[in-house]
C-alpha cells in the first residue's frame, strides 16, 4: 500500500481567565497593555462546548465542511440528502426538517452569496448549481438549479465568489473547464466555460485573477476573470522538479491580491505571482519530515502548513525568501487528509484536528510551536475546522461522529484587555 493510500485508510477511522480592572487604575493599565501589545490568557482545562446533532441517517462525506454567516451555520448531509441550518449560539438546528436536496444529492459543500443566497454544486439530478434562499434560516427554500454541460462534473469541487456577491466560479472535470455562474439570474455567465490545459481542482480568486491547481501536471493555472462572461486563460506557472498537487492542496492569497501560496504532496510550500505568472521563491520551503502536504492557511506574514503527520509555520514576509519559523509540537499523530488549520483572530495561535491516536483538537502558539492548551477531545474523525468570531470559538466537523463541535476558550484570549468585556 502506498503512503497516500495508507493515510487515507487510517483516516476513516478555560475556564475563562477573567480580568478585574479597578476604575482608578484603568488608564495606567491600558497604557501598559498598549505598550506590550496582544497577550494570551491561559485557558483552563474546562471549555464551554455545544454539540450540533443531526437527524439520522444524516451522515457526512469525509471532506464535508460547514459555512458560517454570523451566528448561523449551513451544512449539507448525504444519506439524508438535505441542507441544514444551525445556531452557533445554542447549537440547535434552526430548520428542523432541513431543505431536501434533489436525488442523488451531493458530496459538495455550501457557499454563501449576497442577498441571502446559497449555492451548492453537484447532482440535481444532473450536474448543476443548486441555489437556495436562506433569508429565513428556520425555513430554507430552493430557488432553482443552474444547469451545467453534460460532460462536466463539479461534485466535490469548491466555489469561489466574486466581489459582486452574485457571480461564482467552479472548475469541472473531466472536461477540464472553468465555469462562471450567476445566482441572481440562475444562469451561466459564460455559457461555454473556459477550456483549461490541465485537470483543475482547488481554486482561489483575488481581484481579476483566479488560480487553480493542475492535478494532471503539478502546476498552477491562472484565469483572467475580469469579465465573467468572457473567461480567459492568463497563463500557467510551472513548479520545479516533480511535484504532485491534489484535492487537499488549497491555494491562499496574501493581502496584496497578487501573491499566492500552495503546498504540494511533497511538503514544499511555493509562492507565486498571478500577475507576473511566475514563482516568487523558485526553491520553495520544505516542511515536516513525514506524510503528504495538506491544507494551508495564511494570516498576515505567516502561512501554517499541515502535513499528514505535522504542522509547520513559515514566515512569508518576503515571498521571494520564505523561511521556516517553527514546527508544532504534536508528538506522534495522524491528521486526516481533508483536515484544515485555522488562525485565531490576531494570528498568534492556531487550531487543528487529529484522528490518531485520538480524535482531538490541538492549539499551538505560532511563534514557538508549543501547545496553548491541553488537546480537546471531540467525536470521531474531525476534519474541517474553523475559528470564528467574536470570541475565537473553534468549530470542527466530525464526519464519522456526524456532529459539529462548537468550543469556546480553547485558544484563550488573544486581544487587548479592554476587549474582555465583549466576551461571554
Amino acid at each position: 500500500m502506498d503512503e497516500a493510500s495508507a493515510f487515507a485508510a487510517d483516516g476513516r477511522r478555560a475556564g475563562e481567565e477573567r480580568s478585574i480592572v479597578r476604575r482608578g487604575g484603568l488608564l495606567a493599565l491600558l497604557l501598559c497593555l498598549l505598550m506590550l501589545g496582544p497577550t494570551h490568557a491561559t485557558p483552563g482545562d474546562d471549555h464551554d462546548e455545544m454539540v450540533v446533532d443531526f437527524p439520522q441517517p444524516a451522515a457526512f462525506y469525509q471532506n464535508t465542511t460547514f459555512t458560517l454567516d454570523g451566528d448561523v451555520g449551513y451544512v449539507p448531509s448525504k444519506d439524508l440528502a438535505k441542507l441544514w441550518s444551525f445556531s452557533t449560539e445554542t447549537g440547535d438546528l434552526l430548520d428542523h426538517d432541513g431543505l431536501d436536496l434533489p436525488e442523488p444529492g451531493t458530496a459538495s459543500n455550501a457557499y454563501l452569496f449576497a442577498d441571502d443566497r446559497l449555492a451548492i454544486p453537484g447532482w440535481f439530478p444532473d450536474q448543476g448549481i443548486l441555489v437556495a434562499d436562506v433569508s429565513d434560516p428556520s425555513d430554507l427554500t430552493k430557488i432553482g438549479v443552474i444547469d451545467l454541460p453534460d460532460d462536466t462534473n463539479v461534485q466535490g469541487q469548491n466555489v469561489a465568489v466574486d466581489d459582486d456577491g452574485a457571480t461564482g466560479y467552479v472548475a469541472g472535470f473531466p472536461d477540464d473547464h472553468l465555469y462562471a455562474f450567476n445566482v441572481s439570474t440562475l444562469s451561466l455567465a459564460d455559457g461555454d466555460g473556459l477550456a483549461l490545459p490541465g485537470n483543475p481542482d482547488r481554486i482561489a480568486r483575488a481581484g481579476d485573477r483566479l488560480a487553480m491547481v493542475d492535478t494532471a501536471n503539478g502546476r498552477i493555472m491562472v484565469a483572467d476573470v475580469s469579465d465573467p462572461s468572457d473567461l480567459a486563460l492568463a497563463g500557467t506557472i510551472d513548479l520545479p522538479g516533480h511535484n504532485v498537487l491534489g484535492s487537499d492542496d488549497d491555494i491562499v492569497f496574501a493581502g496584496d491580491g497578487e501573491t499566492a501560496f500552495v503546498s504540494t504532496n511533497e511538503r514544499v510550500l511555493y509562492s507565486f505571482d498571478v500577475a507576473q505568472l511566475e514563482l516568487a521563491d523558485p526553491d520553495g520551503v520544505s516542511f515536516g519530515d513525514q506524510g503528504l502536504g495538506l491544507d494551508i492557511a495564511i494570516h498576515g506574514d505567516v502561512v501554517a502548513c499541515l502535513s499528514s503527520k505535522g504542522l509547520s509555520f513559515i514566515d512569508v514576509s518576503d515571498p521571494s525568501d520564505m523561511a521556516l519559523m517553527a514546527d508544532a509540537d504534536f508528538g506522534e499523530v495522524l491528521i486526516q487528509g481533508s483536515a484544515q488549520v485555522a488562525f485565531s483572530a490576531t494570528g498568534d495561535a492556531v487550531a487543528v484536528p487529529t484522528i490518531s491516536p485520538d480524535d482531538l483538537v490541538y492549539t499551538f502558539d505560532v511563534a514557538t510551536g508549543e501547545q496553548v492548551a491541553a488537546p480537546f477531545p471531540v467525536s470521531e474523525s474531525p476534519n474541517y475546522l474553523t475559528v470564528y468570531q467574536p470570541r475565537n470559538q473553534v468549530g470542527v466537523m466530525c464526519t464519522m461522529g456526524e456532529q459539529i463541535h462548537l468550543i469556546e476558550d480553547l485558544l484563550g484570549t488573544t486581544a487587548y484587555l479592554p476587549l474582555v468585556a465583549n466576551r461571554r
